[in-house]
């Protein structure tokens, strides 16, 4: 796409973010979106073929800003992976507690079988998994993918009981957090282990 292309799919996507805040995103309407950004409709559906593709592509907009701002406001330590991990799975549950349509919305496009939505999402993963490479630079190689995706079942488990209400923010990073010790510094797992209340157990 040209410069300016790349301008009004932002606005659009801009627009279906703030549509999704005031009205939740099974509301969205294509027709509402095109008028808050200022394009026709016939413009917005050049570059998003259905509500589902646009709703999946405000998604990944909203999850690219979020992950850049985490990341960039921790001070990583080479020497621990664990302290640039801890500040991502903490302003991730954060931010996912804060909007719940956000978590709704990820949750849904996750078991879409629309080969746009499909596209979108293969898309965020591999994004993710390079911040994990990053992030856990140091760390065997061979290792980073599981542990990538170990840290990614517990985070989208603890957002999606957030959503449900059986967890709190505090209780989900309890246990998020007390998962990423767990893999990063096996040393601490009796010491950190959560009681069945949510807490810590002393060691």
């Amino acid at each position: 796409m040209t410069s300016r292309q790349l301008v009004r799919r932002a606005k659009i996507l801009e627009a279906v973010v703030d549509a999704i805040a005031d009205v939740g995103h099974e509301a969205v309407q294509m027709r509402d979106v095109a008028q808050r950004s200022g394009v026709g409709l016939a413009t917005a559906y050049r570059y998003f073929r259905s509500k589902e593709h646009l709703l999946a592509a405000a998604l990944e907009a909203w999850q690219e800003r979020l992950t850049r701002r985490i990341v960039s406001s921790s001070q990583r330590d080479d020497r621990d992976p664990l302290s640039g991990v801890l500040v991502y799975l903490h302003g991730a549950q954060r931010a996912f507690s804060r909007n719940r349509e956000m978590t709704a919305l990820m949750l849904q496009m996750m078991t879409s079988t629309d080969p746009d939505v499909v596209a979108t999402i293969d898309r965020m993963n591999l994004t993710n998994a390079e911040m994990f490479e990053r992030l856990l630079d140091g760390l065997p190689p061979q290792d980073i993918p599981s542990l990538s995706f170990a840290l990614n079942a517990a985070l989208t488990s603890a957002i999606t009981r957030m959503l449900n209400g059986r967890m709190s923010l505090q209780e989900s990073r309890t246990h998020v957090e007390w998962t990423a010790r767990s893999l990063l510094d096996p040393a601490t797992r009796n010491a950190r282990q959560p009681g069945r209340d949510g807490r810590r157990n002393r060691p």
